[in-house]
């Protein structure tokens, strides 16, 4: 077996771990609803996933998928491949310097009071990050399954 299989194996199961922890969460908020301790314990929950299995999962992705360009006779100057990294940088500076913060402000409303506008404006921000970071996340596989040139 060619080792840039292994390593493409590997990035596909980082990815499908990745992704599929961010697609339940709007699931995960609905089921609190405006319940205090519920919504709080799932956004506690969402902070966990995210620094056990989206974001380490995530880093696997990239990693495994570096090591598939090096070793599969594949170019980083490929434009699926370099679009792919522009955009993983893209959602992780958002991850990191928006998002993040967001989820922490999210948390703090929520335990206080999460039916005051405050708490509806950062969850609505923290909706709309999630859901352009995803999108973001989307567009990658995309380029990955399609891989288009110019």
């Amino acid at each position: 077996m060619q080792v840039w299989l292994v390593f493409k194996f590997v990035h596909i199961l980082a990815v499908i771990s990745a992704v599929g922890a961010n697609a339940t969460y709007q699931f995960w908020y609905s089921r609190a609803g405006r319940d205090p301790a519920r919504l709080v314990w799932v956004i506690e929950s969402i902070r966990v996933l995210d620094r056990r299995i989206a974001n380490p999962s995530y880093t696997v992705a990239f990693l495994a998928g570096i090591a598939t360009v090096a070793t599969g006779g594949f170019s980083f100057q490929s434009l699926w491949i370099a679009a792919s990294i522009g955009l993983y940088v893209l959602v992780a500076v958002i991850g990191i310097a928006l998002y993040a913060p967001t989820m922490r402000r999210q948390l703090a409303l929520a335990a206080a009071d999460p039916t005051s506008a405050d708490y509806e404006a950062v969850a609505r921000r923290s909706r709309m990050l999630g859901g352009l970071a995803i999108g973001l996340v989307l567009v990658i596989v995309v380029l990955m399954v399609f891989k288009p040139t110019l």
